[in-house]
């Protein structure tokens, strides 16, 4: 299981990544589509707001591994978008047809970091049960 030092350094790295990644797609909007073959979009500002809510949720990141204890919602937030973002991109796969080679997005972007936010969870869980014995006793 992870550590509290482990923890706010893999929130730190993942600020890190949110935000360079974010930036990246608010100045190269159509730089995925270039990537898997994939005609441009027609409103690539679309990816470019895209890109600017990946890099808040850096931001986000970036508060937690500051107070690990102190803002679990957050990470609830960051979990959410690692799960049903993939959901999103499945669906897309299945009704519209976007190539499945497309998967490394979410491979890259969300699968590789879903098992840190499970072990914060449980972390947080087990920190949250020390503090109401202390508490009670």
């Amino acid at each position: 299981m992870l550590n509290e030092t482990l923890l706010r350094r893999t929130f730190r790295i993942a600020a890190v990544y949110n935000i360079c990644w974010g930036a990246v797609m608010v100045l190269f909007p159509n730089l995925l589509f270039e990537l898997f073959g994939l005609p441009p979009m027609n409103y690539p500002f679309v990816m470019s707001g895209l890109g600017m809510c990946i890099g808040l949720y850096g931001y986000g990141y970036w508060v937690v591994a500051g107070d690990l204890r102190r803002y679990p919602q957050l990470v609830i937030l960051g979990f959410l978008g690692k799960t049903l973002g993939p959901i999103g991109w499945f669906w897309t796969v299945v009704t519209a047809g976007l190539p499945l080679r497309t998967m490394w997005t979410n491979v890259l972007n969300d699968f590789i970091w879903l098992p840190f936010f499970i072990a914060y969870f449980i972390w947080y869980r087990r920190q949250i049960h020390a503090l109401s014995h202390a508490a009670q006793g």
